[in-house]
């Protein structure tokens, strides 16, 4: 039987293209996180908004106006701009109220390549 010698000098590693390649794809994906990563925390930060209505004392009473003022109220404080009234839908009946929010974040990705996500969420308000 031969024996095969494994010769460490003709083991070849990645060559100069390769570890480009491997940049570039690295890179790229660094790139797209940093540019949605604002849009994530911001759709989290709706989404608590949205749920801390629920501990909202006398929800079910307050008028749309009121209600509207109270998610303002946290949007300023939580310094969220890309979203607007008409973005919001409140809608009352009998002991409950449902908030819907609707709205897409279009977001730059290149000269003229966007990338859109759209954001729906509603959140239920029972008498408490």
């Amino acid at each position: 039987m031969l024996k095969q010698r494994f010769n460490y000098r003709q083991q070849k590693g990645f060559t100069m293209v390769g570890w480009m390649v491997v940049i570039t794809i690295f890179l790229f994906f660094a790139y797209l996180a940093m540019i949605i990563t604002p849009y994530l925390i911001s759709n989290n930060t709706m989404n608590r908004i949205l749920e801390s209505l629920k501990e909202e004392p006398g929800i079910t009473q307050k008028s749309k106006r009121q209600i509207w003022r109270l998610i303002e109220n946290r949007m300023i404080v939580n310094q969220v701009r890309s979203i607007t009234k008409d973005d919001f839908e409140i809608v009352k009946s009998n002991n409950t109220v449902t908030v819907y929010l609707e709205y897409d974040d279009k977001i730059k990705f290149a000269n003229s390549i966007f990338i859109v996500i759209e954001r729906n969420k509603s959140v239920e308000l029972v008498r408490n």
